[in-house]
């Protein structure tokens, strides 16, 4: 069809779609009657946005015109769609059409795929319902070869079909070539035609689209519901789908390429905005959305209905003979709504009906009452009727409000029953109804409701309980308990079951019965003419036809007929009773018929609700009773007398499988799961029992074998596959392991254990662990030791080694933990005090034989004496026990002092026995007191004295004096055993009377003798002075020849005897004396050195520069000890008799002798003062150094002093003169002593000069060893404060060690405050060590002057002395050792400095104690941390 003509078919539609073009813009005449009225025509395509799928221009591409298409000038053009002049998009589609100056939209060219099967997509949205007449498109290129037209007739519906346009129909859309309908056909139906498919015209060809041509009932648009239909659209889209092309495009070459696309310059859309002829435009609402503008009381955006009160009539469109406009309803003024009602539209011609009508009014125009309502006035509102529901034949009252009721109902609404009657209901009263077999009495008269019996319910009571079954007018209970064996209480009668009678009529015998005889015997009982007679004593018992499960006899009847025969009992009933017992259970129950001969017929039912039964029972004890019946018995009561009593019949009513006959009180249970039979008596499969041969009472419960084989039901025991075992293979077998609950084959592979042990896996991690490894192998993979046992079985850490018996020598608890290490086999508990890898020595603080096989042979306790143990109480010996002891102390635990010594103390070991050499026995003493053994007659101490009465000390002891008590003024006698005489006694004892004195025995005493006696005596007087004053002179020592006489020795010696070996004996006893206390003080200083030096830990740290050095000062000390001890054994060795020739190159010698010996000592001593100097140079006593060595650094100067002025070399400088003339004027008794002393005096003398310089430089080494000492001692308590910080790292390992750790901290912290107490407390000791030094200064000084009075002394008898003089200048320097000795012992002496330094020891013992604690507490602390650690390590990994 030509272009032209399809505009002209346009035309002829337009003109029938309106065919009254003026008048159109009302729709009311000027009479204001409703008019058909409609839009205006437009294009509603114009102006509205088109969306397309694909233009051309992005990106910017080059497009070629065909050959011969019109008003080309150019082939190739450009498409860039940012540019305004060179874009060609889809606002073109619906803009002003010109011809001059065509502007189109264009897609890509099919050098970007545009072809089939990619589609160009075109969509207009109206944005409301249109009745479309036509689309037109005009193409700016050939047409397509295929496109369609699809419409839309809501928004968002699905796309409908319009138009297709296609040169091949069929092979593109699956449609065939067609342009019109028939009749009948349906209309809605999209054509396909090749009409407008060629590729010419090659631009400016039209397609029009007409909605209604071809379609038949386009003349009767207005009739055609269809057809309005069909050309209303919201929606348009035009889908290009296939390109004409002249076939060149296979080549694809890009000219050719690029002369193929899509390109319309005009999309017009012919049409009305849809109204329905009730509207004569449209316009946007509020919400910007275009509808129109209804009238004729139409709503709607199409003006589709009619608005809510306008319903007298349906909504029809309007038309041009007919606007069917909507009528208002008639509703009398009670309603505002209404809807139309078709059938009141047929009926009455008005289909106004109103609704939610006021006043309570009803009826299509609310002209009547509601239902059940009335009014007495047509005028007023209607008043509910409140007819009773249940008792009126209906709910609407007459004009009075009066009700109908039903029968048997009353009351003015209807609301109560009549008399007799019950249940005011919908049906009006019921009479009672209650089901008699379930009820007792009547109903309720009110609520109707009947009262049941026990198991029944229902308002009827017609039904039994739950749990129940078998509803019967003869049971007490109404129904019937479900036994069910307790497993169910859901059941029902069991159907197919007849009653059966089980009996013993005795008409051919005893038939079982027999007698049951004392013992539990059974006897025959005596049976005769139909019966069997009963005995008292043998009562019978029933055959096993009576006994078994008898539970289908519940309920029923036991029927027993006896006979009594001459019955003369005392009672009016005949005692009778019943036995039965079964599963455990007893009952019993007494018949109570009459009395007298004749037959008696016992009826018992089997119920638990029977009176005569007892105890009473539930009824599933009692079926549970009848289930297992194992006895029934009868017996008679005693008052009970008869000739005979005989059992002529016994019947039991019971139920058996039949047809006859039902039986219906057997039950059929349903059973729940895992139970099966008609009485649930059975497990189902998968089942079993609870317990293993249970009855059927027992439970059974799921019989599971987790898929690993089957299992018994009555046993439960499954038989087990795939490794499995147990009762229900719940368990992997030994030696596979794995959850076996998975239900898989493999559910338990074997161990990965060796011998394939058992195994087992760890629930969190699943890690495999052996559990029962190899004898002497623990571990998940039994890869360690047992405990007690190392080695590496499985050679983890190098060489498979078996695993062997810890090596600990018996010295560990074979029930204890981690006795050794399981790699290496060290041992790390220890017992019996014993340590080591193997356990093989003692530990510190003990001694012994770690590898004695009994215990008392093994390690002990060094328990050293407190006070007599240098290295505190836990050092010894570790084979021989031996402690190591204070000076002069001895024992294995230092426990006592060694011969010769006493008074044990603490730091200072034990005193030398001072026993005088000649006074004493021996050189011991008692070892607490000191006592020497004395010899007879000498006393003291020291044995170094006479006795009262007693004289002549020697080595012999000394002799009585036997002075006599007459004449003598006291028992003691003077060294020449002279007594001291009274007055007129004389003679050596007194025994004689005084010249011119004579006896008078009356008065036992001495009388003067007369006057003319006391001439002759003073002229005898003058007599004897002149020959004693001879005697003095010839007494006078010989030094150059030896004493004749030696009274020591014990010889008598005569009036006038010298002593010089006496006094030579004193002297060497002093000095050796001396000796001793030098030997000791050097040795204390050594052993407080030595103690100072393990306090500051020189045992383990022997590189420090103290140690060294305190190691330095101690072989100087021990080297002076060694020089005292040798210069005391050469005293002890001379013979004070032996010298008695001097001669001056012997006496050289030997004064030289001493001399070097004097300065080796001091060399000694002054080397320990210079190795202490350097000790002490510490920085935290430089100020404390620098004051002590001022201080000492005079006394090396006095003891220099001493040491020139001490006649040391040769005593040619002494002055023996003014020595002998001061010592006379000072002591006068001394002088005849210094006479008779001897020369090897001198040579002790100086021995002792350079001991005294040595034991001076010696305390002063010892008070600067004692403070530094003690300054270590703070270095090691702050040292140790760090302890806190050690017991918080240990508070760590448990809860137990925090709290002995605070506690320790919080004795550190005590130690702390004491240390700084003892820091004051050295300030103040520091203080009075300067005044005690002061004292020392001052008496050096005076020792310089009492040197200096000897040395002047000497000077001036020495010069007056003759050529035999030596012994003189011997005694001398004797004179001189005195004095010096003297001065030493009062510098010795226990002063206030000795006092503070012993205080000072005492409190530096204690702080070390206190250390020694703390330290122990540590020791415990990490005890208890290796123990813990110790069985952390014994415990398996993971735990």
């Amino acid at each position: 069809m030509a272009p032209d003509h399809c505009l002209c078919v346009l035309a002829l539609l337009l003109l029938l779609l309106r065919p009254v073009a003026a008048g159109m813009d009302s729709c009311y005449d000027a009479l204001g009657q409703a008019r058909h009225c409609m839009p205006a025509f437009e294009n509603a395509a114009f102006g509205r946005e088109v969306q397309v799928t694909n233009t051309c221009g992005s990106p910017p591409e080059v497009y070629c015109l065909q050959m011969g298409a019109r008003g080309s000038t150019t082939l190739c053009h450009r498409c860039e769609a940012r540019d305004p002049l060179l874009h060609h998009n889809a606002t073109y589609l619906a803009d002003f059409h010109s011809q001059e100056e065509s502007t189109w939209w264009q897609s890509q060219s099919m050098a970007f795929g545009i072809q089939h099967p990619n589609s160009v997509n075109i969509t207009l949205h109206l944005g409301k319902s249109y009745e479309i007449t036509y689309v037109r498109l005009k193409f700016h290129t050939s047409r397509p070869e295929s496109f369609a037209i699809y419409k839309r007739n809501r928004a968002g519906g699905s796309w409908v079909p319009y138009q297709y346009y296609s040169a091949s129909c069929r092979k593109t859309y699956g449609k065939p070539e067609q342009q019109y309908l028939t009749h009948g056909e349906d209309e809605q139906v999209a054509f396909c035609t090749d009409e407008f498919s060629d590729i010419s015209p090659l631009s400016g060809g039209n397609v029009a689209f007409s909605t209604l041509e071809g379609r038949p009932s386009a003349y009767n648009f207005d009739q055609s519901p269809v057809l309005q239909e069909w050309v209303t659209s919201t929606d348009l889209l035009i889908s290009l789908n296939r390109l004409n092309t002249f076939g060149d495009d296979i080549f694809k070459d890009p000219k050719v390429l690029q002369s193929y696309y899509y390109a319309i310059s005009d999309f017009s859309v012919g049409g009305r905005c849809k109204c329905n002829g009730h509207a004569s435009e449209c316009a946007p609402n509020e919400e910007a959305q275009l509808v129109c503008l209804c009238q004729h009381n139409t709503t709607g955006a199409d003006c589709e209905q009619c608005q809510p009160f306008f319903q007298d009539r349906l909504w029809a469109r309007g038309t041009a003979e007919s606007p069917n406009e909507c009528l208002s309803c008639n509703c009398s003024s009670r309603s505002d709504e209404c809807f139309y009602d078709w059938e009141l539209y047929r009926r009455t011609g008005h289909g106004g009906h109103c609704r939610n009508c006021r006043d309570n009014t009803d009826g299509p125009h609310c002209e009547r009452c509601r239902q059940n309502f009335y009014r007495w006035d047509g005028q007023a509102a209607c008043q509910p009727c409140n007819c009773n529901p249940r008792g009126s034949l209906q709910l609407q009252c007459d004009s009075l409000g009066a009700c109908q009721c039903k029968p048997s109902v009353t009351g003015w609404k209807c609301e109560r029953c009549q008399d007799g009657f019950h249940s005011l209901s919908e049906g009006g009263c019921r009479p009672c109804t209650c089901d008699s077999a379930g009820s007792v009495g009547t109903c309720d008269p009110n609520s109707g409701r009947c009262f049941c019996k026990e198991k029944v319910e229902g308002y009827l009571c017609n039904r039994c309980q739950p749990g129940t079954f078998n509803l019967q007018p003869h049971n007490p209970a109404g129904c019937t308990s479900c036994f069910c064996y307790g497993h169910s209480t859901v059941c029902t009668a069991a159907p197919q079951y007849e009653v059966h009678h089980i009996r013993s009529e005795f008409s051919q015998g005893p038939e079982g019965w027999r007698a049951e005889a004392p013992g539990g015997k059974f006897v025959p009982v005596q049976w005769a003419s139909r019966e069997i007679y009963l005995l008292f004593s043998l009562p019978p018992v029933s055959p096993e036809k009576f006994l078994g499960d008898q539970r289908l006899s519940y309920g029923q009847l036991l029927i027993l007929l006896f006979r009594a025969e001459n019955n003369e009992t005392r009672s009016s009933l005949f005692p009778v009773g019943l036995v039965l017992e079964g599963d455990g259970i007893v009952v019993s129950s007494s018949y109570s018929g009459p009395a007298g001969s004749g037959s008696h017929n016992q009826h018992e039912e089997l119920h638990e609700t029977e009176e005569e039964m007892q105890p009473a029972l539930s009824p599933f004890n009692f079926q549970r009773l009848l289930s297992n019946l194992t006895a029934l018995q009868f017996y008679e009561f005693s008052f009970f007398s008869a000739d005979s009593l005989s059992l002529q019949e016994v019947q039991l009513t019971s139920a058996r499988t039949g047809l006859s006959q039902p039986a219906r009180w057997v039950e059929e249970c349903m059973c729940p799961q895992g139970y099966v039979g008609q009485f649930c008596e059975s497990c189902a499969p998968s089942f079993k029992r609870e317990v293993r041969f249970g009855s059927p009472l027992t439970k059974c419960i799921p019989c599971s074998c987790n898929q690993h084989g089957s299992c018994d039901p009555e046993t439960g025991v499954c038989q087990c596959l795939h490794n499995t075992e147990g009762l229900s293979c719940e368990r992997c077998a030994t030696g596979f392991y794995g959850n076996p609950f998975v239900g898989r084959f493999d559910d338990c592979p074997p161990c990965p254990c060796p011998g394939r042990s058992p195994c087992t896996t760890i629930p969190d991690s699943g890690e495999v662990v052996c559990t029962h490894c190899p004898q002497r192998q623990r571990g998940r993979r039994c890869e360690l030791c047992d405990d007690g046992f190392f080695g590496d079985p499985l050679g983890r850490n190098g060489p498979v080694r078996p695993c062997s018996p810890c090596q600990c020598n018996s010295n560990v608890d074979p029930n204890a933990v981690g006795n050794c290490d399981p790699l290496s086999g060290r041992c790390l508990r220890c017992l019996h005090h014993t340590a080591g890898e193997r356990c093989e020595r003692c530990r510190e603080g003990f001694y012994g034989n770690a590898l004695a096989s009994s215990l008392t042979g093994k390690c002990a306790p060094c328990a050293c004496h407190a006070v007599g143990s240098a290295r505190g109480p836990d050092t010894c010996d570790p084979a021989t026990g031996q402690c190591v002891c204070l000076p002069h102390v001895t024992g294995r635990d230092c426990g006592h002092c060694q011969p010769g010594y006493h008074d044990l103390q603490p730091r200072n070991g034990c005193k030398r026995c001072k026993c005088h050499p000649v006074g004493s026995q021996n050189s011991q003493c008692h070892p607490l007191t000191g006592q020497c053994s004395c010899h007879p007659g000498i006393e003291g101490e020291s044995c170094d004295r006479c006795e009262n009465g007693f004289f002549g000390f020697s080595i012999q002891g000394c002799r009585a004096c036997h002075c006599s008590p007459l004449g003598s003024a006291s028992p003691q006698c003077r060294e020449n055993s002279m007594c001291v005489c009274r007055r007129g006694f004389v003679g050596y004892k007194c025994d004689q009377c005084e010249a011119n004195f004579f006896y008078g025995p009356e008065s036992s005493d001495c009388q003067e003798c007369p006057l003319c006696y006391s001439l002759v005596k003073d002229e005898a007087e003058k007599l004897k002075a002149k020959l004693t004053k001879l005697e003095v002179w010839l007494q006078k020592p010989d030094c150059s020849h030896p004493s004749p006489h030696y009274p020591v020795l014990g010889e008598e010696p005569r009036r006038g005897d010298s002593l010089h070996s006496r006094f030579l004996l004193q002297g060497r006893a002093v000095f050796l004396e001396q000796a001793a206390q030098l030997g000791g003080t050097v040795y204390d200083a050594w052993s407080r050195l030595r103690n100072a030096s393990e306090t500051l830990g020189c045992a383990s740290s022997r590189d420090e520069k103290t140690c060294i050095l305190f190691s330095d000062v101690s072989t100087v000390l021990q080297s002076t000890q060694r020089e005292i001890q040798r210069a005391a054994e050469t005293l002890a060795v001379m013979v004070p008799g032996s010298v008695v020739i001097f001669r001056n190159s012997g006496h050289e010698e030997t004064a030289a002798l001493a001399e070097s010996m004097a300065k080796r000592a001091l060399l000694a001593s002054t080397a320990s003062y210079a190795l202490l100097q350097s000790i002490l140079e510490d920085n935290s006593t430089l100020e404390f150094r620098g004051e002590m060595e001022d201080r000492a650094g005079a006394t090396p100067r006095a003891v220099a002093e001493a040491s020139a002025s001490s006649c040391g070399r040769g005593l040619q400088g002494c002055s023996g003169d003014r020595l002998w003339k001061s010592r006379q004027r000072e002591e006068p008794g001394l002088f005849s002593l210094i006479l008779l002393s001897s020369v090897e005096m001198k040579r002790a003398f100086v021995r002792q000069k350079g001991q005294a310089a040595v034991r001076r430089k010696m305390g002063i080494v010892r008070d600067r060893a004692i403070g530094d000492a003690q300054k270590k001692t703070k270095q090691a308590e702050r040292i140790l404060g760090n302890a806190t910080s050690v017991s918080t790292m240990a508070k760590k390992t448990g809860h137990e060690a925090e709290r002995i750790a605070r506690e320790s901290a919080e004795k550190s912290q005590a130690v702390l405050r004491e240390g700084k107490q003892e820091h004051r407390r050295a300030s103040e000791l520091s203080r009075r060590i300067d005044g005690t030094l002061s004292a020392i200064s001052s008496q050096e000084r005076a020792s310089k002057e009492l040197g200096g009075k000897l040395e002047r002394g000497l000077s001036d008898e020495l010069p007056l002395a003759s050529p035999h003089t030596g012994p003189k200048l011997e005694l001398s320097g004797v004179h001189t050792q005195w004095a010096l000795d003297r001065l030493q012992r009062r510098l010795s002496g226990p002063g206030a400095l000795g006092l503070k330094l012993s205080h000072l020891q005492q409190e530096a013992e204690e702080q070390q104690q206190k250390i020694q604690a703390f330290e122990s507490d540590l020791e415990e602390i990490q005890a208890d941390k290796q123990n813990l650690e110790a069985i952390l390590l014994s415990l398996p990994e993971g735990c």
